[in-house]
């Protein structure tokens, strides 16, 4: 302890310590050492004593108040023990309450025990005593029925009695002695129901062995036993059994024929019996009336050997039963269908009726229908009638287009001496169809002449070799072009572009001679011409003919003295109805059986028609001559009664629409063909100069396999006409897109020279045995000459053209003007393509030149600066933005692999595919390749052409199990499905080379043509055929169960071949989270959208493209076009869908909700339908597309030229792919190597599939560019 801190201190410190918590503040105290602690002790002491004397004080001076708490306390004590006995005092006066009220209620229900025991007690005297009556009944009864073994309708009546009275007894229904009684009366009611049986059978016996029923009266069958049946609730069990009897032993088997005609058994009666013995031979010709009389016979027997009562109630079921079998297999089939069977009808009436009349006499009940088959028998017999007509022209029109056989229309006309028609060497259309004449196309007149720009070129070369001329050239083009303009503009050759379709009226036209033989005769007036045409047609007109003449003849047949009687004579006015229902007949079949036709179904569908329209014509005009002389009644004479002059109109109207429909169908595919020259534009730069050369040639080509296939239907001068009108549509094409180039050069011209010589080859088309007859069904073929001349001539020659020759007959002032300007003008800006990829290459430094294109204003330039200026209306002085991008090298073929069977899909996984991007870290080699093929097979390959795996047959159970599609959800698994209706989820193994069967998902009854996937949600949407969209999940968790219905398991015989065909491992089955509905027909295509997977994308061959809410499950947009919808691509960064067409185009359409216009843009080039599409990685305006044709299309949708249709700008395809192997040219229907999948993969290329058993695999360079 310090010397400085005494112990009170360190005590005192160490008490404030224990007492209040504190520490002491004095640094000396509070680090002071500790010797002793007697003292410590001593001052604890003293502190407890202190606090001790405190609490004592605190108590002496707190006494008073403690003392009036306790007496306060003591007196509560007091009030609550009389609180207590006042409360028991209470609830002892209750329970003496309850004790009186209990006695009150035990007298009241002793009271009311007393009165219901009284009052059962005299129930029970009652009942006791109809007891004793019903058993007093009961025993009469059973002494009649019992002992004397006879029924009285008496003791029915009792025994009815007693068991009305035992039904009455209530709750003693139950008792004892009520379950005997009963017991009793039930054992009556059955002795007395087996002694009338007894008594039935007796009288009614069957033998089933030798079909026979005996039925004899005399044993007990009397009045008394029918009631006692009655009365017993049986007559109709009895008499059910005895329709039975009669129907399956009897009357049905010599009522119901047998495959040969006749039934097999006949009816024979005895004294009391008949029966059913078999038929020695067949029935004849009268079989139906013997039938009639078997049935009259039946109800003579019955009615002769049956009480009333019985037969009347039998016959409601027999003779309903006999009219039915009458009616179907005897009656119907006897109403006649020729005139020789309407009197044998007759006397089959007659039998009918006396069979009515005889049932109606014995009050019998069920002959109403054969009433009303009398009554309706005309109106059955019309029905007949044309049901027997409709169904011959079925087989006319199935078996007559099989041959085919020439035909002459005739037409005599007059016309007046100084008509054309008869002059010599001049010539005129052939009025064959209205129709073909406005096939013919007129020429389009040029745009305004504009200043034009062309490049260097060889002035020598179009003639102008001296100084006179080329001074000429220099300083005169203007003036001489000024010249020109103000000439007085001659007339052009008249062209007849629209005819008359339904007459052979050849007005005030020139006539040609071709195909038609022409007969001249003088009179005072002119000449009478008749004209001769031979066209050929199939055997179906005249047959059809031949049958309404028929028809039309019964009428008067059937209204002579001997057949004015018959009964279906009233009806014979319905008959001039027939020939209507004929020809509508033949229209609605006419279209799909023509359509069978190898070739020119179209064409010969309108021959057909055409004969058919005149027969009519001809027959209707004989008709009325020949009524004048009839003793027909106004009302029944064909030239009143048949209104047939609107079907006429019909029949030639649906012929015309079928030959409009061949004409636009080859005409569209002739300007499609042309139309992949992209406008002749680049005809000398490759690679366009080969398309161009195609498109020429395949076009010519056309041309001539048209003629083939339709040289053996039509006449020589429609041939002709029609091929006038095809080559028309060609060479004006041809000549609206040369007249449209701003510029033409030297190559170009001679190239553009080089095909009208080509395409004038088609002139051989109508070459005569006399004369050459092309200008007469090529109304502008002088033009398209004159074309070619002048773009091989000078200036000079086409002057020469103009005054001297017939060029101002061909053409306008402002036609050979744009011409002359397109040829000969200078140009400030003659920079083409190929000039400005030198001149960017040449800044670039590049040692290697690379092919650029370029864009102004977001438009490929296809022709040179000043030419684009000119076509868009810029000034020469404004500042363009010039962009160039990488010129997509064409495609080249890398490699093909060869499946067993149709490659129906395909899909790629690399680096850049978005499987492989949503896996991540796919290096480069490892690149995979999925196909799904029509042997229900997938397999995965690599780029070597290597097969890494294939998947094992799926369990199908022995359905279908062709696979239409396939996709990546992620590098390790795989999505399938195809026209099982299944969507299959694989389980991709690399290293064991495994593709195995995961999940089965189903929710679609038809087959499924498309699926989308998207791996980061691990969502599926599947399109099927039965109209729906289905969306599910890749985790099989995810999904709800499977509709039982849709199950392989869900019919017995499925469920058995699923056992027959089962794994060792089972697979789990699943069903949709949801299901997208609003297609009218089968959906194509499916497609999440790029940016957002909770929204999708659909196509349908409804014409329509929706767009899907899939949280919702509801459909947020539709846009319908004008065509069914194949396919479906997303071109994400111009807010644009792709869209494949059956139509053989592509519709480019924009499915934001603020979009005015449904198609944005049309790509044409493809010649069938647009099966698949995928978008080009390398460029947001590319896209690649597979089509039908066999070919694969490469699209940059920049590269569009104008179009003033709905359907917006027209796009070009860049480079076509075709398959690999074709050999040549394939037919535009692609019959082979038909394109189902393309994908474009960055890493990979193009890879696509199809009908030629391989997937294929080409590569090219990629675009991407920079601006300038």
């Amino acid at each position: 302890m310090s010397s400085h801190t005494s112990a009170e201190d360190i005590g005192e410190a160490l008490l404030n310590s224990v007492e209040s918590g504190v520490f002491p503040q004095n640094e000396q105290v509070a680090s002071a050492s500790i010797f002793s602690y007697d003292e410590f002790l001593r001052l604890i002491y003293d502190a407890w004593e202190h606090k001790k004397n405190a609490i004592r004080l605190l108590s002496r001076h707190a006494a008073a108040d403690i003392d009036g708490w306790l007496n306060q306390a003591r007196k509560l004590r007091v009030e609550i023990e009389a609180s207590i006995q006042k409360a028991r005092r209470i609830a002892q006066q209750t329970q003496s309450g309850k004790d009186y009220t209990e006695r009150i209620q035990d007298a009241a229900s002793t009271t009311s025990f007393l009165h219901s025991e009284l009052a059962y007690n005299v129930m029970v005297v009652t009942k006791t005593e109809l007891f004793k009556d019903i058993m007093a009944l009961l025993e009469s009864v059973r002494r009649s029925v019992v002992d004397l073994e006879s029924v009285d309708t008496h003791a029915l009546d009792e025994l009815a009695i007693g068991l009305k009275r035992l039904d009455d007894l209530g709750s003693f229904k139950k008792a004892r002695v009520a379950g005997l009684l009963r017991t009793q009366a039930d054992n009556l009611q059955a002795s007395a129901l087996s002694i009338v049986s007894k008594n039935w059978y007796n009288a009614i016996s069957k033998d089933t062995t030798i079909r026979e029923i005996t039925i004899d009266r005399s044993r007990l069958l009397t009045d008394e036993t029918v009631e006692a049946l009655v009365k017993l609730d049986k007559l109709n069990m009895f008499i059910a059994d005895l329709n039975y009897d009669l129907n399956h032993y009897i009357v049905g088997p010599c009522l119901v024929p047998t495959a040969n005609g006749g039934p097999a058994f006949s009816l024979q009666f005895l004294s009391h019996s008949m029966r059913a013995v078999p038929s020695e031979s067949v029935y004849t010709t009268h079989s139906a009336v013997k039938a009639v009389r078997d049935a009259h016979e039946v109800v003579l027997f019955l009615s002769t050997h049956l009480p009333h009562s019985v037969t009347r109630p039998l016959s409601k079921t027999l003779v309903l039963w006999i009219s039915r079998r009458l009616i179907k297999y005897w009656l119907g089939p006897s109403i006649p269908l020729s005139l020789e069977e309407v009197q044998p009808f007759e006397k089959l009436l007659y039998h009918v009726r006396e069979l009515i009349k005889y049932l109606d006499r014995l009050e019998w009940d069920g002959q109403e229908i054969l009433t009303e088959f009398v009554n309706t028998a005309p109106d059955k017999w019309l029905s007949t009638r044309t049901a027997d007509a409709l169904a011959k022209v079925r087989r006319i029109c199935a078996s007559g287009l099989r041959e085919k056989k020439a035909v002459e229309r005739v037409e005599t006309q007059m016309v007046s001496k100084g008509d054309a028609m008869l002059g010599e060497g001049e010539e005129k259309d052939d009025d064959w169809s209205g129709q073909w004449g406005e096939d013919d196309e007129t020429s389009v007149a040029s745009p305004a002449a504009e200043t034009e720009t062309l490049e260097e070129e060889d002035v020598s070369a179009w003639g102008i070799d001296d100084d006179d001329t080329l001074g000429e050239t220099e300083s005169g083009v203007d003036d001489r072009l000024g010249d020109i303009k103000s000439g007085v503009k001659p007339s052009g050759r008249e062209e007849h572009s629209s005819e008359d379709v339904e007459s052979w009226d050849w007005e005030e036209e020139e006539t040609t001679t071709g195909g038609k033989s022409v007969i001249a005769q003088d009179s005072a007036e002119g000449k009478e011409v008749t004209l001769k045409e031979r066209y050929f047609v199939s055997h179906v007109p005249d047959a059809i003919m031949d049958l309404v003449m028929e028809i039309v003849a019964e009428v008067a047949l059937l209204n002579v003295a001997n057949m004015i009687e018959s009964a279906v004579t009233p009806a014979t006015p319905g008959l001039y109805g027939i020939p209507s229902y004929i020809f509508a007949l033949y229209r609605s079949v006419a279209e799909r059986l023509y359509s069978d036709e190898k070739f020119a179904g179209n064409m010969l569908l309108y021959n057909d028609c055409l004969r058919l329209s005149d027969r009519l014509q001809v027959f209707l005009e004989e008709q009325k001559e020949a009524d004048k002389k009839s003793t027909l009644q106004q009302h029944l004479k064909p030239s009143i009664m048949l209104q047939l002059d609107n079907d006429i109109e019909m029949l030639e109207s649906f012929g015309n629409r079928a030959y409009g429909r061949e004409m636009e169908s080859q005409r569209m595919i002739i300007k499609d063909l042309l139309d992949n020259a992209q406008g002749f534009q680049s005809c000398t730069d490759a690679p366009f100069a080969a398309e161009c050369d195609n498109a020429v040639s395949m076009t010519i080509d056309r041309i001539h396999e048209v003629k083939r296939q339709w040289k053996p239907v039509l006449s020589d001068s429609a041939l002709l006409q029609s091929l006038g009108s095809l080559v028309s549509t060609a060479i004006n094409k041809f000549i609206t897109e040369v007249e449209d180039m701003p510029g033409i050069g030297v190559d170009e011209s001679k190239k553009l020279a080089g095909y009208v010589k080509s395409m004038s080859s088609l002139s051989s088309l109508f070459v005569t045995e006399d004369q050459d007859m092309t200008k007469v069904y090529v109304p502008s073929w002088f033009k398209f000459q004159y074309l070619g001349e002048i773009l091989e001539s000078n200036l000079a020659d086409i002057r020469y053209l103009w005054e001297e020759g017939e060029l101002r007959l061909e053409m306008t002032v402002d036609e050979v003007v744009d011409l002359i300007e397109a040829l000969f003008a200078e140009s400030p800006h003659p920079l083409r393509r190929y000039a400005l990829s030198s001149l960017v290459n040449n800044l670039l430094h590049n040692a290697k030149p690379i092919p650029f294109e370029f864009l102004i204003n977001g438009q490929f330039l296809r022709t040179s600066i000043d030419e684009f200026l000119t076509q868009n209306g810029i000034s020469a002085e404004t500042t363009l933005n010039v962009e160039y991008t990488r010129a997509l090298i064409p495609p080249l073929h890398v490699a093909s692999f060869e499946h067993d069977d149709w490659v129906s899909a395909v899909d790629v996984l690399s680096g850049s595919s978005p499987a492989g991007g949503w896996a991540g870290g796919l290096q480069s080699g490892q690149e995979r390749i999925l196909s799904a093929s029509y042997d229900g097979l997938l397999r995965v390959w690599n780029l070597s052409g290597d097969m890494i795996a294939i998947s094992e047959p799926p369990n199908s159970g022995g359905r279908i199990t062709s696979l239409k599609t396939a996709k990546w959800l992620s590098y390790k698994k795989v999505v399938a499905a195809g026209l099982d209706s299944v969507v299959r989820v694989y389980n991709y193994e690399e290293d064991t080379r495994a593709l195995t069967p995961s999940l089965e998902l189903y929710n679609h009854r038809w087959g499924i043509s498309d699926v989308a996937v998207h791996g980061p949600s691990n969502r599926i949407l599947s399109a099927s055929g039965d109209t729906t969209i289905s969306l599910f999940s890749g985790a099989a968790k995810d999904n709800p169960t499977a509709p039982a219905s849709l199950l392989p398991t869900s019919t017995a015989a499925s469920n058995k071949r699923q056992k027959l065909s089962k794994s060792d491992k089972t697979i789990p089955s699943r069903g949709a989270l949801s299901a997208l509905s609003g297609h009218a027909s089968p959906v194509t295509s499916v497609i999440f959208k790029p940016d957002d997977p909770t929204v999708a994308y659909s196509t349908s061959q409804d014409h329509t493209l929706r767009t899907w809410d899939l949280p919702t499950s509801t459909c947020v947009d539709t846009r319908t076009t004008g065509h069914s919808l194949l396919s479906i691509a997303a071109l994400q960064n111009i807010n644009l869908l792709a869209a494949g067409t059956s139509a053989r185009h592509i519709t480019l359409l924009d499915p934001r909700a603020s979009a005015t216009q449904i198609a944005v843009m049309t790509l044409r080039g493809h010649l069938n339908a647009v099966a698949a599409l995928d978008t080009d990685p390398h460029s947001e305006y590319g896209l690649v597309s597979g089509s039908h044709d066999g070919t694969c299309r490469i699209w940059d949708v920049r590269s569009v030229r104008p179009s003033a249709g709905e359907t917006g700008q027209v796009g070009e395809s860049v480079y076509v792919i075709e398959r690999d192997g074709m050999g040549g040219k394939v037919k535009a229907s692609g019959d082979g190597v038909k394109v189902f999948g393309v994908e474009w993969d960055r890493a990979t290329g193009i890879v696509s599939a199809g009908e030629d058993k391989k997937v294929q695999i080409n590569r090219g360079v990629g675009a991407g560019g920079s601006s300038t």
